[in-house]
């Protein structure tokens, strides 16, 4: 009788080997899970934007793809506006007007609703991202502070030289 049992066992085992093989044997699935999945995703994510790299997410889903899309159709004009000075990112990951320049009154009207576009973007973005790496929102907004900073961090790191990047007492620097 304790053949059968162990016989099971074996086989048991040897289809989990099979199957922790199988994964192993696939790079081009990435399982991620919590801030590690949340660091990855804004990696990857801002080179897209940033049009250097289209390397897959490790998280979708509508929540995701629709701001990310937006984001990239919007990003050539947001571009020069952070060469020229007027746009910078702040410390939690949004984008800021830093000196509206000569423009008339329309066009600072103008500039405001593409910030707040871009703004209202990543908000439904870094919400998504943080309900994605398995935080919810009941769990307070410590997980999506978190969220924030590390796509904030991501946004600065690969910002050009030149751009400018606020401080977590709001002051600016230029890269």
């Amino acid at each position: 009788m304790q053949r059968p049992i162990r016989c099971r066992g074996f086989l048991l085992a040897l289809a989990v080997c099979w199957g922790l093989a199988a994964c192993e044997s696939m790079p081009e699935v990435l399982i991620t899970t919590g801030t590690d999945g949340i660091r990855i995703q804004a990696e990857r994510l801002v080179t897209q934007v940033y049009a250097e790299t289209d390397a897959p997410l490790p998280y979708g889903g509508p929540d995701i793809d629709n701001p990310l899309a937006a984001m990239k159709e919007r990003w050539p004009r947001l571009k020069p506006l952070f060469e020229d000075g007027t746009l910078g990112f702040t410390d939690d990951g949004e984008v800021a007007i830093r000196d509206v320049g000569g423009r008339d009154k329309e066009g600072a009207k103008a500039l405001r609703r593409l910030v707040r576009a871009e703004n209202n973007d990543r908000h439904v973005l870094y919400r998504a991202m943080t309900a994605a790496g398995g935080y919810s929102m009941v769990q307070g907004t410590g997980m999506l502070d978190y969220t924030e900073d590390v796509f904030a961090k991501q946004w600065a790191t690969l910002a050009p030289a030149g751009w400018w990047i606020q401080d977590h007492r709001g002051g600016w620097s230029r890269k």
